[in-house]
């Protein structure tokens, strides 16, 4: 009989970034064309797909990396495609989407300016949403809205023991 692994803290950060990310689809109600950039090895995909999400293109900027997630394809069309693209210059037309995901990326950007330009990027790709995690702050929160969106909901990972949030963020028309 296989020895069952204890969860470790790790194992409860995911879980808890899986919950936060399923409410945030909910909150954004029924979304069709949803992107999950930079996608990784895919372990937010079972979340995508368990609270609706039909058509998902996961992209990501390390042919490396989404060789990785091409093995952890949930079905032979989930994700549906598979993007090598960049962050900020994501090959997708305007308003192609209705929902994006951006989790775990943005504190690893190099200042103000990457995370402006990775915002744009988001705002014209998107037709609705944007769900990205990042650390709270004044700033960020600007950076939000000078880009175009608003901020619909934020989910605290741990309230008042982290800093890390995400944020559900909605394309101003």
């Amino acid at each position: 009989m296989p020895k069952l692994r204890r969860p470790n803290a790790a194992d409860l950060v995911s879980w808890r970034k899986r919950q936060l990310l399923g409410r945030a689809l909910a909150d954004a109600g029924d979304v069709g064309e949803t992107l999950d950039l930079p996608c990784g090895d895919g372990r937010y995909w079972s979340v995508l797909k368990d609270m609706g999400v039909a058509s998902l293109v996961a992209a990501e900027v390390s042919k490396g990396m989404l060789d990785v997630a091409s093995g952890n394809r949930l079905s032979s069309n989930f994700p549906e495609k598979l993007l090598l693209t960049s962050v900020f210059d994501v090959d997708l037309e305007d308003s192609s989407v209705d929902f994006a995901a951006c989790i775990d990326f943005y504190q690893h950007l190099q200042g103000a300016e990457e995370q402006e330009k990775l915002l744009f990027e988001f705002a014209r790709v998107s037709r609705g949403y944007l769900a990205l995690s990042a650390s709270t702050g004044r700033r960020t929160e600007m950076q939000f809205t000078q880009s175009g969106f608003n901020i619909e909901q934020v989910y605290d990972l741990w309230p008042l023991l982290s800093t890390w949030r995400l944020y559900l963020l909605r394309k101003r028309h």
